[in-house]
């Protein structure tokens, strides 16, 4: 994927001005920003949700999307749910849907309510349903943020061990400092509105990862690097 110059407005407001990155297969891209910067803007632009100008190249027409609040029916069963992109498109289900609701940890909930499942399989399902309306690519607004702060780092292992088997290349958006270092191979720090890029990080631990990237010593110093630029506008 690639983002050339990428501007967006709500009327006279200006929301992203002038935003340039590319995606890469495999890679995990993290935007990191203050709060209401834009970055919830951004994934919307590139999904087509909102009027934009400057360039957006997707080399795949399977995108998958998991915004920040749920979408899940809670009168559809566990696998309606997961399988509705593909319905709605009059797709066939693919060959891997028992391996991936195995993988995903919902393996025997298929004829359950979302209501009956927990925080995490909630949140899993939302992912699943994601993977399945497109694997190579896939935008995560603040996939976590609903969860407590155990179940966040199950799911981040989870996550980045899920994506690295797919090859999905990933576009995540946090407020999360600490999710970004774990999850992401670069991290793109935004300023405050209209949202622009201060600074890229690059995050050099190797995937997939694992709790011990927490303990790892180089943990902190990204963790401050990007910090530093978050509050070096202020």
């Amino acid at each position: 994927m690639s983002v050339k110059l990428l501007r967006a407005s709500y009327g006279n407001l200006l929301v992203v001005d002038g935003l340039s990155f590319e995606l890469g297969r495999g890679e995990v891209l993290a935007l990191v920003g203050p709060s209401g910067c834009g970055k919830t803007t951004i994934a919307k632009a590139i999904l087509g949700l909102v009027p934009h100008e400057g360039e957006i190249e997707i080399h795949t027409e399977r995108v998958g999307y998991c915004p920040q609040r749920e979408v899940l029916f809670d009168w559809m069963t566990v696998f309606e749910n997961a399988v509705l992109p593909l319905k709605v498109r009059g797709e066939g289900f693919p060959e891997d849907l028992e391996e991936l609701f195995r993988r995903f940890g919902l393996s025997g909930f298929e004829k359950k309510r979302p209501y009956q499942l927990s925080g995490g399989m909630r949140q899993r399902l939302s992912l699943l349903r994601a993977v399945l309306s497109g694997r190579e690519l896939l935008v995560l607004d603040e996939p976590f943020s609903s969860v407590d702060a155990y179940t966040k780092k199950k799911l981040q292992v989870w996550l980045s061990e899920e994506t690295h088997k797919i090859g999905s290349a990933v576009l995540l958006i946090t407020h999360d400092i600490e999710e970004a270092v774990f999850l992401a191979d670069r991290v793109l720090v935004l300023s405050e509105r209209p949202a622009r890029i201060v600074r890229e990080v690059s995050i050099p631990f190797e995937k997939p990862r694992g709790f011990g990237i927490f303990t790892h010593p180089d943990f902190p110093k990204k963790e401050k690097e990007i910090l530093d630029a978050l509050m070096g506008q202020f």
